[in-house]
């Protein structure tokens, strides 16, 4: 069976682990294909090193002539499935299916349905274009709802299937990854990993921080990652006094070391899907403190893996930080029981068999259908 999955671009984020966690755990008899319509990144090239065949259809990509750009590649490739990710990336698969007869076509929902995301355009084309795909899938119960809202007459074509990752790369000795990051023994390392943009909300974790930082002298906050919001966020913890204690790292290429060498992951998100990133915390056995955003609630187990408070609380934020900074065996109970959370629900494995099961039924269903040459 030859699947090709289209992505609007293989730079680094919640879809594109996704593809490539699809690359990596095909079945035997799976061929992978992966089609980027606009730009290349280290995604596409792990995802090349898993064994799929690459392309990037470059300028253009996601216009009318990147629509004919990929038609011409599906009838060279001869795919049994296209699965499209996300509004841009369904909406070139289903035109391409269309036009060449592929006899499955799937689209992968990665977040939110919100107005803000599409073009004015995206409202009028979504039910058609859902008409014309078998099956939706969602990465967590949370998105399948909010898109079902729009369009709940289609509502049997929607199935979750929740994200999942594989086992952690090798990592480095949690002493040694905290030694060479500058951490004293006692610290209490909280980490959070994501574009520094409004939709995370950093600003509201900084301010929660300050607030514990007055009384948990062992704290300290590393925020991974780069965007438009860094030096408003470097003002922000400037003007509140945490700036020796807040350490800005960057984009970081070594997030499994971080997280080994944390003891919180925090995640203040206005607007998620079902971010990977929490379930990275859990496989390394870390609390996670978040927003009750998305689909979090069904990864984090409110006082069971970790905590959960309302979106831009960052009195609630602060409790929940400051409770587990002063609690180190609650940290240990939380962090194991989210590890033995992630190991039954959400590794790549998991995500993978279930979606392949999907694309054999509608495989099936769809035998008798011919291909346009």
């Amino acid at each position: 069976m030859k699947v090709l999955h289209v992505v609007e671009s293989m730079r680094r984020g919640g879809a594109e682990t996704v593809v490539v966690e699809h690359v990596r755990h095909a079945a035997p008899d799976i061929e992978s294909h992966v089609v980027a319509l606009n730009l290349d990144g280290p995604a596409l090239e792990a995802a090349r090193a898993a064994g799929a065949h690459t392309t990037v259809l470059g300028k253009g990509g996601a216009r009318l002539e990147g629509v004919r750009r990929l038609v011409a590649l599906v009838r060279a490739a001869r795919p049994d499935v296209i699965n499209g990710h996300n509004a841009t990336g369904g909406l070139y698969a289903t035109l391409a299916a269309a036009l060449t007869g592929v006899p499955v076509c799937f689209r992968t929902e990665h977040t939110l349905h919100f107005r803000g995301r599409h073009s004015v355009f995206y409202p009028l084309l979504e039910p058609l274009a859902t008409a014309f795909t078998r099956r939706v899938v969602c990465v967590c119960q949370a998105v399948l709802e909010s898109h079902v809202s729009r369009l709940p007459w289609m509502a049997r074509r929607f199935v979750t299937v929740a994200n999942g990752i594989a086992s952690a790369p090798h990592t480095r000795p949690r002493e040694e990854a905290r030694r060479e990051l500058g951490l004293d023994p006692d610290s209490v390392a909280l980490l959070t990993i994501g574009s520094l943009s409004r939709q995370k909300a950093q600003h509201v974790m900084v301010e929660a921080f300050a607030r514990v930082a007055a009384t948990r002298p062992a704290a300290v906050l590393w925020i991974a990652g780069d965007g438009s919001r860094r030096a408003a966020l470097e003002a922000q913890a400037a003007a509140r006094n945490v700036s020796e204690r807040v350490r800005f790292l960057g984009p970081r290429e070594d997030a499994a070391d971080l997280l080994e060498a944390c003891d919180v992951f925090l995640l203040s998100s206005e607007r998620e899907g079902l971010p990977m990133t929490i379930l990275e915390a859990m496989r390394a056995a870390r609390p996670v403190v978040s927003t009750r955003v998305g689909g979090t609630p069904e990864a984090v187990v409110d006082g069971e893996t970790g905590r959960l408070v309302p979106i831009g609380d960052a009195e609630a934020l602060a409790g929940a930080i400051d409770e587990l900074v002063g609690d180190p065996a609650r940290r240990a109970a939380f962090g194991a029981a989210a590890r033995q959370r992630w190991q039954l629900r959400f590794t790549a494995e998991r995500m993978v068999r279930e979606t392949e099961s999907l694309y054999r039924v509608a495989l099936a269903e769809a035998a008798p259908a011919r291909r346009v040459a």
